[in-house]
Order: structure tokens, then sequence, then C-alpha cells
């Protein structure tokens, strides 16, 4: 692997699931320690862009409280550094009744909604969600841990979800639908919800049979660029790794893009170097590179 660093780097951003965290969802957490020691004496800020709420990515990112961290969560609509929040984006208030319209003609599919002040889940959904667990964990070659329940499921990766008997129970301002379906329902379900959801809502694929639901225009390539005006960071001066469709904006903003060897070709053609797996600790290893490559341009 050799990466190509036309512009000294100020900021590495990484999605999470499929890119930086393994299979196990985890990571060398040693290994990046020491990293981010290095990066730190070289002025490089670390990014962790993820679909996952805040709550989620803190949970993934425990030991790194104070460590200068970034969090681009909800794929842009969520921006926090160790100060505490620094931008939310929510839907437009007149949208949200039609996208509750949508998600009702479609019972099939898993649904949760992630606001400003929680994640809720409509208990309608959970039979829905019990036959979409099983198909996660076919995909995974892992049997169904025994007795696992929707609530359970839905709370490994949205923890803290209340479940609601109805819409008006849903409190703070929505962000993200985070909506579910097997696998090969993935883009049939993603054509319709693209054709009936208002412009002002964007539906993107983010992988497992995942399609988050998030503000047209808020995406994980914005919020690299609001964190280029408050960082004062050229965006040619980022480098982002990525394996999925809501990575696309990210490779597209940052000056050096890099996709995973597994990733779509949708998102390869924006990426400037393809690499392997995070079973590898392929991201860990382009750090070791890009660290290197600054240190020998000097300070």
């Amino acid at each position: 692997m050799s990466i190509h660093l036309p512009h000294r780097t100020r900021l590495i951003a990484a999605d999470m699931d499929g890119t930086f965290l393994n299979d196990a969802k985890t990571f060398d957490r040693e290994r990046f320690s020491a990293q981010l020691e290095q990066l730190d004496e070289l002025g490089i800020r670390f990014v962790v862009a993820s679909g996952n709420t805040y709550t989620k990515l803190l949970q993934y990112m425990e030991g790194f409280e104070n460590r200068n961290l970034i969090y681009v969560a909800e794929n842009g609509a969520y921006l926090a550094d160790d100060s505490g929040q620094l931008a939310v984006h929510p839907f437009e208030p007149d949208s949200v009744p039609r996208v509750y319209e949508v998600l009702d003609s479609l019972p099939q599919i898993g649904a949760l909604i992630c606001t400003t002040e929680g994640v809720f889940m409509p208990v309608d959904r959970e039979e829905t969600v019990v036959n979409i667990i099983k198909d996660y964990f076919l995909s995974q070659d892992t049997p169904v841990p025994a007795g696992m329940t929707a609530y359970d499921f839905v709370s490994i990766f949205y923890p803290g979800t209340q479940m609601i008997d109805s819409y008006d129970q849903v409190h703070g301002a929505p962000i993200k639908f985070p909506l579910q379906t097997l696998r090969e329902d993935t883009y049939p379900i993603l054509e319709i919800l693209q054709r009936d959801l208002p412009a002002s809502v964007t539906a993107m694929a983010s992988g497992f049979g995942a399609i988050d639901l998030v503000r047209t225009g808020a995406n994980k390539g914005t919020g690299l660029l609001d964190l280029s005006e408050r960082l004062n960071i050229a965006p040619e001066s980022m480098v982002a790794f990525g394996d999925g469709e809501n990575d696309i904006e990210m490779l597209k903003v940052a000056g050096t893009g890099v996709a995973m060897g597994h990733a779509p070709q949708s998102l390869r053609e924006h990426a400037q170097l393809v690499i392997g797996s995070p079973n590898d600790g392929a991201v860990l290893d382009a750090i070791d590179e890009i660290i290197t490559v600054e240190r020998a341009r000097g300070l």
C-alpha cells in the first residue's frame, strides 16, 4: 500500500462500521492510542465519521475521552467534540409528517427515530425487526443469540432506545430515521423512499440492509466542510476512509479519499486508493503511513 498525499495532512476522518471497526466492532486500542499521540504532535485531527448516534460512537471510543477527537455522527447531522455539541441539523418540521406517512406505507421494514432528545422505536415494528435480526446474523455467519428480542438488537446499535405506541410520543427534533430491511430488499425499498419522500429528505443505503433518512444537504461531506471552516483546515488537507454509499460525499470533499476493499464501485470511483479489510487493521496501517509521510515533511 502506498498512499499519495499531495498536500500536508491536517485531518483524518474515518467511518466506523466496516471501515475502522473490525467484525467484532472493535479495533486495536493500544495501537490507535499511540497513533493519536503522534497525530497530536503533527497537528492532525482525527474525526469519527459515522451514521451511528453520538452516544453509540462514545461507546465505541470509550477510553479516548479528552483525546481531541471530533465526532461527525448521524451521517453529518450531529457534530461534537470534547467540549460538547458543535452543530445539529434536524429535519425541516414540515417534512416529518410526510416521513411518517411513507414509513406507515412500508410495514415490512424496521424504523427508528433519532432526535435531539433520544431514540424511539414504534412497538408495531418489533415483529418486523425480529425477522431482520435473523437476516443480519445470517449475513455475519453467526447464530442469533438465544432469547434476543427486537429491543435487544436495536439497543446494540442505538443504546437507550425508548419504545413508543405512537409518533406523538417522540420527543425532540428528528435528525435521522434509521431503517432496517432484509438485505435483498434494500435497493427496492430505497427506490420507493427516493420516489415518495419530499425533496428535503434524502434516503441512503449504509450497508447490511440499513437505510438512513437524513435531511437533504446533511451528510458526512457537509460535516467535513463545517469542520473545515471551524478549524481552518482546507478540504484538500483531509484524508477520508469509508466503505459505504453514505461515505461518498465525504470522500468527494476530502483531498484524499480511501475506500475499503469490500466497498461498492459507487464509492471506489471517488477514491484515490483502495485498501484491505478492517479485520486486518488496514486503516491503522494507512494512518502509520500518513504519520511516516508527514514526519518526513517535517513540522
